[in-house]
């Protein structure tokens, strides 16, 4: 590799890199986290450094998703930007794990700014940490292995909770998440993003047969569908004392049900005849889906305004993911 090649890449090889569109999916799940329990974005500057932490840490993620795949994908993504040289590797993963340890920073500082509502606490911080420590897992030492997904959609459910931490009320016993109901909406949106995970496995390989893509998309399918179940009744759980804008016994299942139906019937139709590029579709969908679904716990919480703002992430989302890859 030359030393031109080894300068820093051009933004639109950046943005690449770290999925771009996606990104609008990360400020999405974060701050339907914090919406959640602060039912507006109260205290504004603990919002957008949480939200700022989670892009942080996402964007790591990315990039050091490509250096660990470095080899693979200079045989199946030879265009990507580190196999086709436009960035120079060993600059990314510096980059890479500068964001998750700037990411872990701006999460610690999410939760000890002063607030006249909030407690200060540590809470972001060690989310945070797993949050990276469970990144590196899946980019690395997991990446290979039957437990992928389910380190993915760990890092979706930490994300939630990131979102919800700075602004998540301690109860006198000291234990954050006594709440069932965050930890059950987190998990709902963990399960969902392990079975899309799944559905993408081994998505643009060559030597991949058509039954192993079927029974990929099969069992993801089949995941994606429980966790957008558990996110529908999720909200079920919670004390009676908690007011929501939206019915979690009727209304709330129901929204859940209409966002996700695109993803299972597309799902369904990629299994009867499966490529890489239905796949691919199918994922980007399934993906992008994240931002409704944050924005039906945005309305559920806090109101149709913020649900509406929210959701309005769908447009750049969209916007960006027809110039870069989303897979």
């Amino acid at each position: 590799m030359n030393a031109e090649s080894c300068q820093r890449g051009k933004i639109y090889y950046w943005s690449q890199l770290v999925r771009l569109p996606t990104v609008f999916t990360v400020i999405a799940n974060v701050s339907a986290g914090f919406l959640l329990i602060a039912r507006g974005p109260n205290p504004l500057s603990r919002w957008a450094i949480v939200v700022l932490a989670g892009i942080s840490l996402y964007w790591g993620g990315m990039i050091l998703n490509d250096v660990f795949d470095l080899e693979t994908d200079r045989k199946e993504r030879p265009m990507r930007p580190l196999p086709a040289g436009n960035i120079c590797s060993k600059f990314a993963r510096m980059i890479g794990w500068a964001l998750l340890v700037v990411g872990i920073l701006l999460a610690a500082l999410s939760g000890l700014i002063h607030s006249d509502s909030v407690v200060p606490t540590w809470l972001p911080a060690a989310i945070a940490a797993a949050l990276a420590m469970m990144i590196y897992f899946y980019d690395g030492p997991l990446k290979n292995t039957p437990l992928a997904p389910a380190a993915m959609g760990i890092c979706r459910l930490l994300s939630f909770l990131l979102g919800a931490s700075p602004v998540l009320l301690l109860p006198d016993a000291g234990e954050p998440f006594t709440a069932k109901y965050v930890i059950a909406i987190a998990l709902g949106f963990g399960l969902y993003v392990m079975g899309i995970t799944t559905m993408a496995r081994n998505e643009a390989a060559r030597d991949v047969s058509a039954s192993d893509w079927s029974h990929n998309l099969k069992v993801g399918l089949v995941v994606t569908m429980i966790g957008a179940g558990v996110l529908a009744f999720a909200p079920q759980t919670a004390p009676r004392e908690v007011v929501w804008h939206l019915s979690p016994w009727l209304h709330f299942p129901i929204l859940i049900a209409m966002i996700v139906y695109p993803v299972a019937l597309r799902g369904y139709r990629c299994i009867s005849a499966p490529n890489p590029q239905k796949i691919q579709l199918t994922v980007r969908s399934g993906i992008l889906t994240i931002i409704p679904l944050s924005a039906a716990v945005a309305v559920l919480a806090a109101g149709p305004v913020w649900g509406l703002a929210i959701f309005a992430l769908i447009v750049p989302a969209f916007w960006l993911g027809a110039k870069f890859p989303v897979t």
